[in-house]
């Protein structure tokens, strides 16, 4: 109990300390801006993005990128008038991941008798953000992603979860589509709000993936997120929150709601 209440003195210190950066929030989700006075952002459950110069940066997880690589880069091409658009292109490589899992028992999600072969997906997409007024964002983006060398990846590999399937959904039925829409802004002096819709569509069938389910939908997901983040410092903002998730899944239609505790850090 004394460490926690040092812990709180340290951290409203610094937040007493630090120079009102009021005019500048940092956002938690992705945007179409490239870091402005920053060259660094991470969090735990959003990609990190560094900055290369004014008009590119490169999106990727510190920490899952060793367990399933995936880069993104990021090309801002117009900024006018409060309104910036970028275009987002990125590989993954998820077949690192897909072989961990595999095992017997609970600790299995993919049984060891399939084979994982080396299989990759291309991304494209376009990211709108613009600037309402001061301090409220709004994010809109619409992407497409398609499975490169997946024809030997056996539906019986699919990992039937909240949040994973729709991630990687790709890989069975070849291509998908996902659309994108975000509200982020500051709530009152030290807090900001973070809202995200997001949808995935997979609208092109599979003969084996169909054939291995029945043709069940297994074609639509939808994920709705909402934090509350208390900016701790001006470089560093704690959030709590939880994330709804809706999906057709191989054994049927499922709602979840899962929350989560999230931070934002900025590194110059």
């Amino acid at each position: 109990m004394r460490n926690f209440i040092l812990l709180l003195v340290i951290l409203f210190s610094s937040k007493i300390m630090a120079v009102d950066d009021s005019t500048n929030i940092k956002l938690y989700d992705r945007s179409a801006i490239v870091l402005s006075n920053y060259t660094f952002k991470y969090s735990l459950f959003t990609d990190a993005e560094y900055k290369v110069n004014e008009k590119i940066s490169i999106l990727g997880h510190p920490l899952m990128f060793f367990l399933s690589p995936s880069l993104q880069l990021k090309y801002n091409f117009y900024n006018k008038n409060n309104l910036y658009i970028s275009s987002i292109h990125g590989l993954n490589y998820p077949t690192l991941l897909l072989r961990l899992v595999k095992g017997k028992g609970t600790g299995g999600f993919i049984s060891p008798e399939f084979n994982i072969p080396h299989i990759f997906s291309i991304n494209n997409s376009i990211i709108a953000s613009v600037i309402l007024k001061k301090n409220h964002f709004i994010t809109g983006s619409i992407g497409m992603e398609f499975a490169l060398n997946n024809s030997n990846l056996e539906p019986g590999t699919s990992i039937d979860l909240p949040f994973i399937l729709p991630r990687t959904m790709v890989y069975y039925k070849n291509i998908g589509f996902n659309f994108n829409i975000i509200a982020e802004g500051k709530l009152f002096e030290d807090f900001d709000y973070h809202l995200k819709n997001e949808f995935f569509l997979f609208p092109v069938n599979d003969d084996d993936y169909d054939y291995e389910y029945q043709k069940t939908s297994n074609s639509f997901f939808c994920e709705q997120t909402g934090n509350i983040f208390w900016n701790i410092m001006n470089t560093f903002k704690l959030g709590v929150g939880g994330k709804l998730s809706y999906g057709t899944y191989p054994f049927g239609t499922q709602w979840h709601l899962i929350p989560f505790i999230d931070f934002v850090k900025y590194i110059e």
